[in-house]
């Protein structure tokens, strides 16, 4: 075991802080009291109030910190018109790339998405060994196991469908991402080509790292469609069917278990109970145009694997 502090990153504005204090809930249950850890928010529009309520997880070997995300790195940032799930835009999707750039002092570093539960000590995943690789992730199950997808994966961003990775949880090599010049990369590709996406810095790490990924085990990241017979040790409630949602959700008991120890146990169940024939369908047609667009850019001329063919340096 190394002893170094871990740091564990999060990118949140105030629509995700609840979901970010279940997180906090379990990850905070889940660490050894021989090691410290510390937690690094990376946020934009996240209100006074609802910093507070997070930072109250904090223990005696669990430290939590704000940055907020400077206006300069927002304006290199032009492409919009790329959303979350055919869903929304919000920056935050971004933050995770720019991770080495903003905190040189650190080598290697955790990022997990806000709709997560952690149920073991992540301080045995970020010991794993990444050696030149830039990230360790697990396999997206959904871009791995749905027909248009496995075509979009391929053919798109270039990336064989069982190797295409999942964003949510990442164990990041940031001195290998510095000397590889990965944010000044990833920008540089954003802005010219504006590749259009299903899950915009998805795409992009998975096109820029293909051939520098290390292969996690999938128990590190379970999501919404991984088999029930793989063992659990962190969960990512990943696409729609959320818990506070869904009642049926997948996986959902550990998420209120967690959920129990924060202040926002009734705003979430309050979630719960305004789930309408109205929201059901709304998540159903941005899943199903979220697998129609996968199809319609496979057929644009301007895509990952296109470019790569051109002769354009994607991966690094």
């Amino acid at each position: 075991m190394e002893n170094q502090t871990v740091p564990i990153f999060y990118a949140v504005d105030d629509n995700y802080a609840p979901y970010l204090a279940v997180s906090l809930s379990s990850l905070v249950a889940h660490t050894s009291p021989d090691r410290h850890y510390q937690v690094i928010v990376l946020c934009d529009d996240l209100n006074t109030d609802n910093q507070g309520r997070l930072k109250a997880f904090e223990t005696d070997n669990l430290k939590i910190q704000f940055v907020s995300i400077n206006d300069r790195l927002k304006q290199e940032i032009t492409d919009k018109n790329n959303k979350l799930r055919s869903d929304y835009f919000t920056f935050t999707i971004y933050f995770r790339l720019f991770i080495a750039e903003l905190f040189p002092k650190l080598d290697k570093a955790l990022y997990l998405d806000a709709d997560t539960v952690v149920l073991k000590d992540v301080g045995e995943l970020f010991d794993t060994q990444l050696g030149d690789n830039l990230v360790g992730a697990v396999p997206d199950h959904f871009i791995g196991h749905t027909p248009e997808t496995i075509d979009y994966a391929e053919q798109a961003v270039g990336i064989d469908s069982q190797k295409y990775v999942n964003s949510g949880v990442l164990l990041m090599n940031l001195a290998e991402m510095r000397r590889s010049k990965f944010a000044e990369h990833f920008l540089q590709l954003l802005n010219k080509y504006h590749f259009k996406s299903l899950a915009p810095d998805q795409d992009y790490m998975n096109a820029i790292a293909r051939n520098r990924i290390y292969y996690l085990n999938p128990s590190w990241n379970i999501q919404i469609t991984t088999p029930q017979d793989v063992e659990p040790w962190l969960i990512h409630y990943n696409l729609f069917a959320k818990p506070w949602r869904y009642d049926d959700a997948p996986r959902q008991s550990y998420f209120w278990t967690y959920a129990k120890q924060t202040d926002y146990e009734t705003m979430l169940k309050q979630q719960l109970a305004d789930m309408n024939p109205k929201e059901v369908a709304r998540d159903q047609k941005n899943q199903s145009d979220l697998i129609q667009l996968a199809v319609d850019i496979i057929k644009t001329p301007t895509t990952f694997y296109a470019r790569a063919k051109q002769g354009v340096k994607i991966a690094l």
